[in-house]
């Protein structure tokens, strides 16, 4: 049975891989746990404008709630470009642009439930540490203001 945090990040990647076709951006989800994930990471580098959706994070649950219910999940958006060999026509700002103008209130996927997907109020982007030699990175933070219950099997 596949996650609804896992449902969430592959709902946000189809909406980004449909906008952002013409930028000459790849779209991946990566998932913690997959190694090949830290290895397509590892390619993405060499490409020359990417945008990684990182794993959605639980912030907040309703703590009277079973479930446990998420109320609010922070979610990462990656972009990075590889200044040597970014052929796209597109560069970092725009790109990043683009996902927070797709992004911000993006109304949640069914079956989360409803609510919207916002750029996080303060530090909505900020540069992570350590993208590969030669390239940039913009990490967006974006909040999924909703009821979310985590899937369970009883």
């Amino acid at each position: 049975m596949r996650s609804l945090l896992e449902h969430l990040q592959t709902s946000v990647v189809r909406e980004l891989r449909e906008h952002l076709v013409l930028a000459g951006a790849v779209v991946i989800a990566r998932r913690a746990a997959d190694l090949d994930s830290q290895i397509e990471m590892a390619v993405q580098a060499s490409l020359g404008l990417s945008v990684i959706v990182l794993d959605p994070r639980p912030r907040r649950i309703a703590p009277d709630a079973p479930g446990p219910v998420f109320v609010d999940i922070a979610l990462t958006v990656r972009v990075i470009e590889n200044l040597l060999v970014n052929e796209s026509g597109s560069g970092l700002l725009a790109v990043a642009e683009r996902v927070s103008q797709v992004l911000h209130l993006w109304p949640l996927p069914a079956p989360c439930a409803a609510g919207v997907l916002r750029l996080m109020e303060t530090d909505p982007w900020t540069a992570p540490s350590g993208p590969a030699r030669g390239a940039v990175a913009l990490d967006l933070h974006f909040l999924a203001a909703g009821t979310i219950a985590a899937a369970a099997s009883r």
